[in-house]
């Protein structure tokens, strides 16, 4: 049977009227607390409620209307019951409060002793004391005793002392505090009070059973516990507020990766194009002359020696010409004699036959060439005068249009230009990154190696006493598959640097002051294991694909232990099977980091040439001679369109100069005119020949004198040909003597200063420039190809500097937008530019490798696993209330069903569910946050977006302050509102429904309060019943419906009933076994008398001129004595009064 607690003695010491000690007995079977109106009855029952319920449930003066004007300033709390406030007082428009302790100190003592069935009692006791005038803020002590004990002595002997709370120890008091909250959880463990809110609501809204209000509200507000969702709502918020601040942090990041964008890679261009300017920038004319004379002073003698022997052979074949020659002139001699005496009639007609013809050839021969002309270039012959002018013009206005198309074209080749000078940069690079490996022999990146070249310097050891993990690991070679895995999930594990124990305060003291302008990963090599074998890493995860290149290494041993920790993923082939392994990954690099998170990293492509874990660097060689034949083929791409531009732009100005030059060499069609040309030669030519035909002899004579003299012609024109190629040639061959003469030996300062000024890396860039000059070098004409080379070096140079202010102005671009979006977050703020770019390089490689990764890394736990299981457990825990509450209203049926509502009647309390549209749509926003969970942890970007945007959406209203958010919230957590309540009464013998109670404020005050007192009681009779009690009805009506708490309060209850309702209900108050301490008036006590044991008599003496403190006294009687007292009090009063 369970052990129920009972009210056995109230003490009090100053409580309000009570003015020094009292203590009353209470009797299991109940008490009525009777006396006059304003006499101290509710005094007695507020002090019981300062005993054993905390300050927001003890509801003072209960049966007071605390709705009416002016309620609140003479409402009362525990400070005006320690001063003893009696009433009010106004003098001249001004009220003031009495008080019986109003001056000094002033405490009060209140003690509630419980009883249980067993013989096992426990005594609270609650202290309030104000110092000074203080009427506020009294200061409290909590102390809790076993067994019923006395508290006057006690207390004065604490008051005596200035509220030592030492007389405390011993004596039975075993608990003392200044937290009530301690106080009464020790008090709840001993008499039974389950750690209900309902329970402490309802044993202080018994107090004033007929105010409860409705029954809607009465179950929802006092009878059902608040529900957990509700209460979880902050703690809620909390576990999603994180999501939205990692949504914020992880824009912010991913807004500064934009606005700083290919910074890196055009950094880097800047910096090469301005060393490269530099050296150009060094290249002046001067320089262009010294090196173009050290040139032909190189090969001043390979030409001389070939002109010697050119002149050589050239003086034979001037003999050979000279004899041949001599012969022609005899034999023309001879033949010209012959002739002499008959050519006096024909030499006039003769010559201008001659001339004729030679004109006629002159045309001819320009015909031809302008037909060649015209033949190049694709044209039409023009026949007539009228086509060659309409050529003319024609090609005139071609020659115009395309010099503009040339210009037109002018920023194409630019930019072509610039593509060709990009890729050979990275060509360049490649080219810098494998001379750099073969080198120094190590897979790490430069800027690696360059901190720990620093470190080791700073700290006086060798780079081989600080190894990078990498560098002591390397992939098995029959796990090549992995390769891919590998790389990415261990890469950052990978570039830790080892630092043994006896290095490591150097290490981090030098590493804390310095500005290594990097990321670096310090790792801390314990004593334990530097210079221990490594231990065996498990062959199914990825750590197992790795092995230790140097297992003699003092630090190998650490190293497989860190690559052990940062990849204990279990290898497997598909992600289908994720499920089943803590941690997992895939050959493509998908890696599962926990329930609810799997990473897959391909922000870069991964290149052999990055390969971090190679053993043997040869490897990495190769891959980067790789890279530079793809980057040489890039380049020679970029070069060929280059070319292919400046081609067709230069196809289009030797057009139009061929145009123009067709047009300014054949201004007149005379000048073409072969038709007119010949006929005028062939009338003189008929001329001749009729003359010739009377003279048969001279024409033959004249005919092979003829031959003779073209005979003569040509070897003359052959001879001197030769004589003038052999003098030039020796003109050249002495000029070029004097030449090597003059620049091997320096005539002046300047110009061995000069020799000395071109520098090797000067004279390689002249010779890279000279070699692709279209102008060749002429020894004794140097000037032209001069010209050239220092004209494509000051274009080479203006196109540099164009670049650089090009990459200048995007850094600067690029600087001045990220200070603008993030002051806050500048780097360097000096006034060096090169300073400055190369820290936003450096933040720029910060954010890639750990603000980007680890913002996104916190958004995915929290979208995936804190934020979703904080909204799935807040519905969950609403759908478990909610169906809680079915179970609570039986168990209340079950009280309610042990006792009569009317006459052969029942009552029984229905919850009937109701549909509301904020269920439904929390509901559906939580189903769809549950479905796309896989696939946010997938990382699919539209899930994360939808997600994120569902959870932002549920979070804002849920912390809305706006009352239509409010509401809403209300009825989608609190699932009190998911149920309308009322109670059926039913007939005992027949089942028959016969009346419906909806609202108790349908009826009058009487059935009012027998309705609020049996749901009351059913709802107590739930909420003090013994934990280990069945809930369902049929189990709960085999065992002890008492409750463990059997006190039950009710102040002036049942004022409006009629005696019939006022007997049912407390009858039902009885049979639930609740020990009923009531307050009435004497006028109700016959009522009331059955069902109690004892009468507390209260009385309280007026105040007057001679007593002007009224002072409360109470009585305790048996229900006996009681009656009798008020059967001689009838006596005494007179007939008819």
């Amino acid at each position: 049977m369970t052990e129920q607690f009972h009210l056995s003695r109230l003490q009090v010491i100053n409580w309000g009227v009570f003015d020094g000690y009292h203590t009353i007995p209470f009797s299991s079977g109940g008490a009525l607390i009777a006396g006059a109106s304003g006499s101290g009855k509710s005094s007695l029952l507020d002090a019981i409620s300062l005993g054993f319920l905390p300050f927001n449930r003890r509801n003072f003066n209960a049966s007071g209307d605390h709705t009416a004007a002016g309620s609140s300033a003479g409402r009362r709390t525990v400070d005006k019951y320690v001063r003893g406030a009696w009433g009010q007082r106004s003098d001249g428009g001004n009220s003031r409060v009495m008080y019986l302790r109003g001056d000094g100190t002033a405490w009060s003592a209140v003690a509630v002793t419980y009883a249980g069935d067993s013989g096992r009692t426990v005594t609270g006791l609650v202290l309030k004391w104000l110092t000074g005038e203080s009427r506020a803020d009294s200061s409290s002590r909590f102390v809790l005793g076993d067994g019923d004990l006395d508290i006057e002595n006690v207390c004065n002997r604490w008051a005596a002392g200035r509220f030592d709370t030492s007389v405390f120890k011993g004596d039975g008091w075993r608990f003392s505090t200044k937290v009530e909250s301690q106080y009464l959880a020790q008090l709840y463990a001993t008499i039974g009070i389950r750690a209900s809110d309902a329970a402490q609501q309802l044993l202080g809204k018994a107090k004033s059973l007929k105010s409860v209000g409705g029954l809607e509200q009465f179950v929802r507000e006092f009878m059902l516990d608040e529900p957990d969702s509700l209460a979880r709502l902050p703690e809620a918020l909390k576990q999603i507020d994180p999501l939205v601040e990692a949504r914020e942090l992880l824009a912010v990041a991913q807004r500064k990766r934009k606005i700083l964008g290919d910074i890196e890679r055009i950094q880097h261009r800047y910096a090469s194009e301005s060393s490269d300017l530099g050296i150009i920038d060094l290249v002046d004319a001067p320089m262009v002359r010294a090196y173009t004379d050290h040139v032909r002073l190189a090969q001043c003698p390979t030409q001389i020696a070939t002109l010697d022997g050119t002149i050589d052979q050239l003086d034979n074949e001037y003999e050979d010409v000279t004899r041949s020659l001599n012969l022609a002139k005899a034999e023309a001699d001879s033949l010209n004699a012959q002739i002499s005496g008959s050519s006096a009639n024909i030499g006039p007609l003769a010559s201008q036959v001659s001339a004729a013809e030679a004109g006629a050839e002159q045309v001819s021969r320009r015909r031809g060439a302008y037909e060649d002309l015209l033949t190049a270039q694709g044209l039409d012959v023009p026949d007539t005068a009228d086509d060659f002018w309409n050529l003319r013009e024609e090609l005139l206005s071609q020659a115009t249009e395309l010099l503009a198309k040339v210009e037109r074209h002018r920023e194409a080749s630019t930019d072509a230009e610039y593509a060709q000078k990009a890729a050979r940069m990275v060509r360049d690079d490649a080219a810098k990154e494998l001379r750099r490996v073969e080198q120094v022999g190590s897979a790490l990146p430069e800027f690696a190696l360059v901190m720990r070249e620093q470190i080791c310097a700073a700290v006086g050891v060798g780079t081989a006493d600080l190894p990078y993990v990498a560098e002591l690991m390397d992939l098995r070679p029959d796990q090549t598959r992995w390769r891919t895995a590998v790389e990415k999930v261990l890469r950052g594990a990978g570039l830790r640097l080892l630092v043994p124990d006896q290095q490591w305060a150097a290490v981090l003291r030098y590493v804390n002051e310095t500005n290594l302008r990097g990321r670096l990963a310090l790792h801390h090599v314990r004593s334990s294991a530097y210079g221990t074998a490594p231990g065996a890493t498990d062959a199914k995860t990825l750590a197992g694909k790795l092995f230790a290149v140097d297992p003699r290494h003092p630090c190998a041993a650490e190293a497989v232990d860190v690559v052990a920790s940062a990849g204990d993923h279990i290898c497997v082939d598909t992600p289908d099977v994720f499920e089943r392994f803590r941690r997992a990954v895939t050959d493509t690099g998908l890696y599962k980091d926990s329930d609810r998170l799997a990473v897959k990293d391909d922000r870069r492509p991964l290149k052999q040439s990055e390969y971090l874990y190679q053993g043997d660097v040869s490897a990495k060689i190769n891959a980067l001679t790789v890279d530079l034949a793809a980057a040489e083929e890039t380049y020679q791409k970029a070069r060929r369109v280059a070319d292919d531009i400046a081609a067709q732009r230069q196809q289009w100005r030797d057009r139009a100069a061929a145009c123009k030059a067709i047009c300014e060499q054949y201004g007149q069609w005379s000048q073409i005119d072969t038709e007119t040309a010949d006929g005028h030669a062939d009338r003189l030519r008929e001329q001749y020949e009729l003359l010739l035909a009377d003279h048969p002899d001279i024409e033959a004579l004249n005919a092979r004198a003829d031959e003779c003299w073209s005979q003569i012609q040509k070897l003359m024109t052959r001879r001197g040909a030769i004589q003038t190629r052999r003098d030039d040639l020796d003109d050249r061959r002495t000029r070029l003597l004097e030449l090597a003469e003059r620049l091997s030996q320096a005539t002046d300062a300047r110009s061995r200063d000069e020799h000395r000024f071109v520098s090797e890396p000067l004279t390689d860039l002249l010779s890279r420039y000279a070699a692709q000059l279209p102008v060749a070098l002429e020894l004794l004409e140097p000037e032209p190809h001069r010209d050239a080379l220092f004209g494509a070096i000051r274009k080479d140079r203006e196109q540099l500097r164009e670049s650089r202010r090009r990459s200048y102005d995007e850094l600067a671009r690029i600087l001045s937008t990220f200070d603008t979006a993030f002051p806050d977050a500048v780097p360097n703020d000096s006034d060096d530019f090169d300073e400055r770019v190369h820290d936003y390089v450096a933040l720029c490689r910060h954010i890639d490798e750990r603000e980007l990764p680890e913002a996104y890394e916190r958004m995915m736990r929290l979208v995936t696993e804190q934020a979703p299981d904080a909204i799935l457990t807040l519905h969950r825990v609403a759908e478990h209330e909610a169906r809680r509450i079915s179970e609570q209203i039986d168990r209340v049926n079950t009280g309610l069903g042990a006792v009569e509502f009317n006459r052969g009647t029942r009552l029984t309390l229905r919850a009937t569910p109701r549909s509301l549209t904020a269920v439904a749509e929390l509901t559906e926003i939580v189903r769809a946050i549950s479905r796309r969970i896989a696939e946010v942890g997938l990382g699919d970007k539209q899930a994360i977006l939808h997600q994120y945007a569902d959870i932002l959406r549920l979070r804002n209203r849920l912390a809305s302050t706006a009352p239509e958010d409010k509401a809403w919230t209300r009825d989608a957590l609190d699932v009190r509102n998911r149920f309308t309540f009322d109670c059926a009464e039913w007939d005992v013998s027949s089942g028959d429904l016969i009346r419906t109670h909806s609202n108790a404020g349908d009826n009058s005050g009487g059935e009012q309060e027998k309705l609020m007192a049996f749901c009351l009681a059913g709802a107590l009779s739930f909420n003090l019943a013994s934990p280990a009690q069945p809930a369902t009805s049929t189990a709960a009506q085999a065992v002890d419906n008492r409750p463990v708490f059997a006190q039950l309060m009710l102040d002036e209850a049942f004022s409006k009933s009629d005696p019939q309702f006022a007997q049912q209900a407390l009858q039902a108050f009885r049979k639930f076994g609740f020990q009923l301490v009531i307050v009435a008036t004497v006028q109700n006590a016959t009522t009331i008398q059955p069902y109690v044991d004892s009468v507390v008599m209260v009385s309280k003496t007026e105040a007057s001129g001679r007593n002007p403190r009224p002072v409360a006294t109470v009585v305790a009687r048996s229900i006996s004595e009681f009656t009798e007292l008020r059967q001689q009090m009838r006596k005494k009063v007179p007939a008819g009064v």
